[in-house]
């Protein structure tokens, strides 16, 4: 089993990371087709966007294919802590 399969996402939400020097304009210009309702910037070229519309993450990784200016996606995950305490 895989750790995506595993693991709970937050529908709409993805972490799209920039490649160096690249606008954040390209992720509007790439996933504005499904409604962007908000991008925060992370740092370091991360960004959390938010998505009226979510066509997966299988889509949004084809349409990241097509564009040399975001250098990935991923979903936002939840994690959980496995109750044993503060990890160190």
């Amino acid at each position: 089993m895989d750790l995506s399969s595993r693991q709970t996402r937050v529908p709409g939400e993805y972490l799209v990371t920039l490649a160096a020097g690249a606008d954040v304009k390209a992720i509007a210009d790439l996933y504005g087709r499904y409604g962007i309702k908000g991008t925060q910037d992370l740092g370091r070229n991360l960004f959390l966007v938010r998505l009226t519309e979510d066509p997966g993450p299988a889509k949004l990784e084809e349409l990241r294919g097509q564009n040399a200016q975001i250098k990935a996606v991923q979903p936002n995950f939840v994690y959980r802590g496995n109750g044993r305490g503060n990890i160190r």
